[in-house]
């Protein structure tokens, strides 16, 4: 018999109520994952998703978008459902750059 670590306790408690925690458990129950896969779905959701979802601390300068494209490592004539895709910022205007250049 151990000796009761209160503090560990509350640390484990607080830590079942996280965002992360309940989509877990929702990824767990709702469609019967392990806790592996429900973890690696997490993950998924983090990196595809969480660039979009932190607001203003990864906002865009003017003058540039995001897209979602094909890989470049991905071989021609594979179905595009098929290959992975990665998001790009482009710069749609640089500025007094392409200001110059229109005036030419």
């Amino acid at each position: 018999m151990g000796v009761r670590n209160a503090k560990r306790e509350e640390l484990g408690r607080l830590e079942c109520k996280t965002l992360d925690a309940q989509f877990r458990t929702v990824i767990r129950d709702g469609l019967n994952c392990s806790p592996f896969e429900a973890e690696a779905v997490i993950e998924a959701v983090k990196e595809v998703y969480g660039p979009y979802l932190n607001g203003s601390s990864d906002s865009l300068p003017p003058g540039t978008m995001r897209l979602v494209a094909v890989d470049a490592d991905e071989p021609a004539g594979k179905p595009v459902a098929d290959c992975r895709k990665r998001t790009i910022r482009l710069t749609v205007h640089r500025g007094a750059e392409d200001d110059r250049c229109l005036q030419q």
